[in-house]
């Protein structure tokens, strides 16, 4: 993948192309629905068809009517709060959920981790379910399918990302972070399994060719913040694809987020000063960075934002008007953060990839994540369907868990079950282990513990020999 320099010459060129007419019909996704359902079913039974003709008069409510239903979705979704990670933070809780955490870890040489928003809360990144997450506080994720059909949304959430991407990329790994790359350097965690074309992007094809047959996998995270990386993990799957990538919806080209970021601030730093001042004085909880990388801020005046399109585009567009005497009705594509919204798929091959990883474990380690999305429960259902054993470390009840799934009986949220389902949850009843902890502190201490282990076994065996 090359990422392209977002050049400082689109200052001067910069090029802000109209708004496009309407289209005829656009489509809402749920998107705590959706992801539920596989992707040959979405096309039809997930999408909410929404009509739009420049003679309708509830054209220019469509946005709030999008929001109302993922708001209302999101309410839904959180009348569960989980217990408050402080309560069970005693040296003593602690301790017992390392050891549990230890006694899983033990025997097994081939365990693969699945991490999720609940790993990151310690670097100060909020997740979506946990005690604090976002949802508690109303938060509305973005959709596919609202950034790529409408230039409003895309400017609301660029809107959003100046005034919180700045902390979001600074944030630091936690204890959790580092304890899981020290427990990857002592070979506790990790898979090695047979490599496949299947596991690469077509334009990676040319990197199976030079393949040495096998591939490594040791984390597969759910998170687009890339702290895995910035701890030292070595080998590591995004799954939902990285934030500080962007990616042009024309072209294909790949872009610096931090240099369009540079580029954003100094086309609206009018803008951007007055929504400062708005976030400064709201002291609520409400005003702290979302898990997306945005802000909550009261200026919802998001059409003054100045959106800056692909380079790459620009500057093809700029060279075909001065070698070619007729005009070019080629608009430059706009950029996307290169990450998996709510709503849109994750590419085939990396699926493969973690399914392959999944199957050559012999435990699967769920940290910090309620498994509630598909793209990250179908792996807990395939180490189940392999009877693979799987332990959840996470405060909070899973999706995993038959404890979560009679509560979502009792909001009326729960779809019917077929008899496939019942058979998973009978099988993840006898394999699921839960620990009911915080993961940085609990992570940390396991690590301890084995590290002593280690040490005395290293003098019983000095002791023995001499």
């Amino acid at each position: 993948m090359r990422v392209t320099s977002v050049s400082s010459a689109i200052m001067a060129a910069f090029y802000h192309p109209p708004p496009p007419p309407p289209p005829a019909f656009t489509f809402c996704i749920h998107p705590f629905t959706t992801n539920a359902l596989p992707s040959s079913k979405r096309s039809m039974t997930s999408l909410t068809k929404l009509k739009m003709s420049n003679n309708n008069p509830s054209t220019t409510n469509l946005i709030p009517r999008i929001v109302q239903q993922q708001q209302q979705n999101n309410n839904n979704t959180t009348a569960y709060r989980p217990t408050n990670p402080e309560l069970l933070s005693s040296p003593s809780h602690i301790q017992t959920s390392a050891l549990s955490l230890h006694s899983f870890l033990q025997h097994k040489k081939n365990v693969l981790v699945l991490t999720g928003a609940g790993l990151s809360t310690e670097s100060g990144i909020p997740d979506y379910r946990g005690y604090n997450g976002s949802y508690q506080h109303g938060h509305v994720p973005m959709v596919h399918d609202q950034f790529m059909n409408h230039e409003k949304q895309r400017q609301r959430y660029w809107g959003r990302s100046l005034v919180g991407w700045k902390s979001f990329a600074s944030s630091k790994p936690s204890s959790g972070h580092e304890a899981l790359t020290e427990l990857e350097r002592m070979g506790k965690i990790g898979v090695t399994f047979e490599d496949s074309p299947n596991y690469y992007s077509n334009d990676d094809d040319d990197d199976y060719l030079f393949s040495n047959g096998l591939q490594k996998l040791s984390i597969i995270t759910q998170n687009v913040d890339g702290l895995h990386h910035k701890a030292n993990s070595r080998y590591v799957t995004e799954l939902h694809g990285r934030g500080n990538v962007l990616k042009c919806m024309t072209c294909g080209s790949f872009h610096c987020r931090r240099e369009y970021h540079d580029l954003l601030t100094k086309l609206n730093q009018g803008w951007i000063n007055d929504a400062l001042k708005d976030v400064k004085e709201d002291d609520s909880s409400s005003s702290k960075l979302r898990p997306d990388g945005d802000a909550y801020i009261t200026n919802d005046n998001y059409g003054d934002i100045i959106v800056p399109p692909c380079p790459t585009c620009l500057e093809k567009t700029n060279n075909d008007d001065d070698t070619t005497t007729t005009a070019t009705t080629t608009t430059p594509g706009f950029l996307k953060p290169d990450v998996v919204f709510f709503g849109d798929s994750v590419p085939r091959h990396r699926v493969e990839r973690c399914y392959g990883a999944v199957k050559a474990s012999d435990g699967l380690l769920c940290i910090g994540s309620s498994l509630a999305v598909h793209s990250a429960f179908r792996f807990v259902r395939a180490a189940a369907e392999e009877n693979i054993p799987i332990c959840i470390l996470n405060v909070g009840k899973t999706r995993a868990e038959e404890g979560m799934i009679q509560q979502q009986q009792q909001e009326g949220n729960r779809r019917c079950r077929s008899r496939h389902d019942e058979e998973l949850y009978e099988k993840l009843e006898k394999l699921v282990i839960k620990i009911e902890a915080p993961a940085g502190p609990t992570l940390s201490a396991c690590v301890q513990m084995l590290k002593s282990s280690f040490s005395s076994s290293s003098s019983s065996s000095s002791s023995s020999i001499v």
